[in-house]
């Protein structure tokens, strides 16, 4: 795999290349090698058993007459062919008539003879080959010559032709190497350019750069203007994108600085209108006082009634004020962390709703040591909302239960009230923090909807979370969360 790690098409294109022509020339060298040295041997055969045709038809008289002197003569003749080694002639009962030998320090001994029926055939012996003809004569066989050829002529031709073969391979290869260096260029070049420019567009983000068009119009050129179209539309994207976004951007601005003053003047009007009512309504609230006290005896029942109807809302008008005044301090009070004990302060408001209740019997669970910073004012608010509320809904439970604790959970500190009261249909929880939005009637429940919508603002201020779960008739549990804990 280290050949093709390059990270160059170019060195790749060559590489695969040459390898590719490198491959061919080598089996076509070694396929011609293998075919001259098969035709050699073949030549070679034929050549001597074309020899030993013609020593047995000069051999047939001396076979017939015995005459071993002449067969002897017969097979000298044999010193003009430099690649026989050596010959016998045998008799038909297998003695050996004549002999010829070359190198009489190396005797030669004959290993192999024909089969009967056999007329022709030749052995392998080592780099010689040994052919065997029957001597025939008038339908008939008077004897069996048999010549040993040494192959080293073959061998020979063979080395000079794979010299030669050789030469021609590496000048080829060297042809091939020069002209895919030259061709390389024609397919490499394109695309070695296209690969520049998609580093540059990945790497920078510029889309305005393009490719350079090779002159042909063959498929590469046809890529790399695609390429190039590709870039201009994605030019012109990024330009209508631009101006979306900076359109959009401005629109947010004005519709943010719209926003923010319209909340500014609600606000204002809502603590303004809260701030101003009470004084009206203190005076209202003096002038049913002293009818309820001092002319109730000139009140006939009717009377009365009317008078405990207008304090009671005036009671319930005094409520929302307050509400709406710590709605309104929850989003625009300044936030003055410190270190604070929720539980203290929770010990603290669950005295004075036993101090102000009608005589009710409710258990309290408060958990110690449930310390954070934050703005003591605004989370005073958080929580007597939410015990508040966990008093006025168990208020129909005979044994009311209310808990305040916290678990350590992997994101961070979670706080939580829970109570056993009334409880909610979960499928409207998504309603409870919304200004006004209540789950129970008023005659069930007296209430303004505005107190939980309260602490999800005061908590959202801080950075943290607030939700809710509960059953109808099986209690309620607010859970929240604050960034900052005292450790």
């Amino acid at each position: 795999m280290k050949l093709w790690s390059s990270q160059s098409i170019s060195d790749k294109f060559m590489r695969m290349t040459l390898m590719v022509s490198g491959t061919a020339l080598l089996l076509a060298y070694i396929s011609f090698l293998v075919y001259d040295l098969y035709n050699l041997r073949r030549e070679l055969i034929t050549a001597t058993a074309t020899e030993a045709n013609i020593v047995g038809a000069n051999s047939v008289t001396a076979l017939l007459f015995d005459d071993k002197q002449a067969a002897e003569n017969t097979l000298s003749a044999l010193r003009n062919s430099p690649q026989v080694r050596a010959a016998v002639i045998l008799r038909t009962d297998g003695t050996e008539f004549a002999r010829y030998q070359r190198d009489a320090a190396a005797p030669f001994t004959l290993d192999y003879h024909l089969a009967l029926g056999e007329t022709r055939q030749y052995w392998s012996r080592g780099r010689d080959i040994l052919v065997g003809t029957r001597i025939d004569f008038q339908g008939g066989w008077v004897g069996t010559v048999y010549l040993l050829a040494e192959t080293g002529n073959v061998a020979r031709r063979v080395e000079r032709f794979g010299l030669i073969s050789a030469v021609m391979l590496l000048i080829c290869f060297a042809v091939a190497l020069l002209a895919t260096s030259t061709v390389r260029h024609l397919v490499t070049d394109p695309l070695t350019g296209l690969a520049r420019t998609a580093q540059v567009v990945t790497r920078e983000k510029d889309y305005s750069v393009r490719a350079k068009i090779p002159p042909s119009s063959d498929e590469l050129s046809f890529l790399v203007q695609s390429f190039n179209e590709m870039l201009e539309q994605i030019q012109a994207r990024d330009r209508a994108l631009e101006l979306t976004r900076s359109d959009l951007e401005r629109r947010v601005e004005e519709r943010t600085a719209e926003l923010s003053s319209t909340n500014k003047e609600l606000e204002a009007f809502s603590y303004s209108v809260a701030h101003d009512l009470r004084g009206p309504l203190q005076h209202i609230n003096n002038i049913g006082f002293l009818l309820q006290h001092s002319a109730s005896e000139r009140l006939n029942a009717e009377g009365r009634m009317l008078v405990d109807r207008l304090l009671e809302g005036s009671k319930r008008m005094s409520v929302l004020i307050d509400d709406l005044l710590n709605l309104s301090r929850a989003s625009s009070h300044p936030l003055h962390r410190t270190p604070i004990d929720l539980s203290h302060t929770v010990q603290t408001i669950a005295t004075r709703l036993r101090e102000e209740g009608d005589g009710r019997e409710v258990q309290f669970q408060i958990a110690k040591g449930a310390r954070v910073i934050a703005d003591e004012s605004l989370m005073q608010v958080v929580l007597e909302n939410l015990l508040g509320n966990a008093w006025k809904y168990t208020s129909k439970v005979g044994a009311a239960e209310i808990e305040f604790g916290y678990t350590e959970e992997p994101d961070g500190t979670v706080y939580f009230v829970r109570d056993n009261g009334a409880g909610f249909n979960p499928r409207y929880a998504d309603r409870l923090f919304r200004p006004f939005q209540r789950l129970h009637s008023q005659s069930e429940f007296t209430g303004t909807g505005v107190g939980l919508a309260t602490a999800y603002r005061i908590i959202t201020r801080h950075g943290g979370k607030i939700w809710a779960r509960g059953n109808v008739d099986q209690g309620a549990s607010f859970f929240f969360t604050l960034p900052y804990t005292e450790s």
